[in-house]
């Protein structure tokens, strides 16, 4: 698959052919369509983040598309679902934070298209837990991919 990758901190994106992954335990692969660009990847992109990526990384966390495959344990969603990826990859759905629905304070979140590569590429790997349904149809791809960030 092609995707845009961050190799060094600060310089321009690489766009290389990778490998899709497959999913593992309660993990889906997903076919992107759509990937909004949030104003948070300019600055994962340069490293100003508090977090640290793991590198290589790919960028994306406003990611729509269609489930492909569906690793073990996963009951929640199936192949053909439209699914979008939000930047909470996910969240260890154990401390106070979590069992509150605040998991985005969780101290053990990980983050989507920084700690976890993201949308900015043709496939990507999602916690099937994590991520947002949608119909099958009836709404624009390109719309909607934005709404991911602000709307977890």
């Amino acid at each position: 698959m092609k995707a845009a990758v961050v190799r060094q901190f600060g310089k321009p994106l690489s766009i290389e052919e990778l490998p899709v992954h497959q999913p593992k335990e309660g993990e889906i692969l997903i076919k992107v369509v759509a990937s909004g660009v949030c104003h948070t990847d300019l600055p994962a992109a340069n490293g100003e983040l508090p977090l640290t990526p793991k590198m290589p990384f790919v960028l994306g966390h406003e990611a729509i598309g269609y489930v492909v495959a569906v690793g073990p344990n996963v009951s929640t969603v199936k192949e053909g679902d439209v699914v979008g990826v939000p930047w909470l990859y996910e969240a260890c759905g154990h401390c106070n934070y979590c069992t509150t629905g605040w998991e985005s304070l969780c101290l053990k979140q990980v983050g989507t298209g920084y700690v976890v590569d993201g949308g900015h590429a043709e496939y990507m790997i999602a916690n099937a837990n994590y991520v947002a349904h949608f119909p099958s149809g009836g709404f624009d791809f390109y719309e909607m991919a934005p709404i991911l960030c602000a709307g977890v």
